[in-house]
């Protein structure tokens, strides 16, 4: 991806947005959920618990797919898909207080932080290895 490329990526993740995530079920059906994210050094970050569907999917087949779309007639959008590692150890932390930390007032965090510690949490991270925007009515392609 190129410098211009990745500069225009981190723009449109920077306002809070919802991130739709699709893996594959067992049957081979895709299943999509609706996450909190972060976007940070190139790699687009969610958290979980290992009881979701979602985890169960990726810790068996680690491909994911994600749709993150502006406003309500979607004018804009990205989509991107590759391979995600799941950690599962302290490192996930730092990680998973900047999601929270970008989708709730600064007065909750710290009660939903102590919440999620409390849970058999995992950070997925995604690196795209394709990456396709829409803006307005033109559609590039990046890989």
């Amino acid at each position: 991806m190129s410098p211009n490329d990745m500069a225009k990526l981190e723009e449109f993740l920077s306002p809070t947005r919802i991130v739709v995530v699709a893996t594959l079920a067992r049957s081979g059906m895709p299943h999509l959920t609706p996450n909190w994210y972060v976007f940070s050094d190139g790699k687009l970050h969610i958290s979980t618990t290992k009881e979701r569907l979602k985890y169960i999917n990726l810790a068996r087949d680690n491909r994911m797919a994600v749709c993150i779309y502006s406003g309500t007639t979607a004018p804009e959008y990205v989509t991107m898909t590759g391979p995600v590692e799941i950690s599962d150890d302290d490192s996930i932390w730092p990680t998973t207080r900047a999601i929270v930390k970008r989708h709730l007032p600064a007065d909750r965090v710290e009660g939903r932080m102590a919440t999620l510690r409390t849970e058999n949490r995992v950070l997925i991270s995604l690196t795209p290895e394709n990456i396709m925007f829409r803006e307005m009515s033109v559609a590039t392609k990046t890989t």
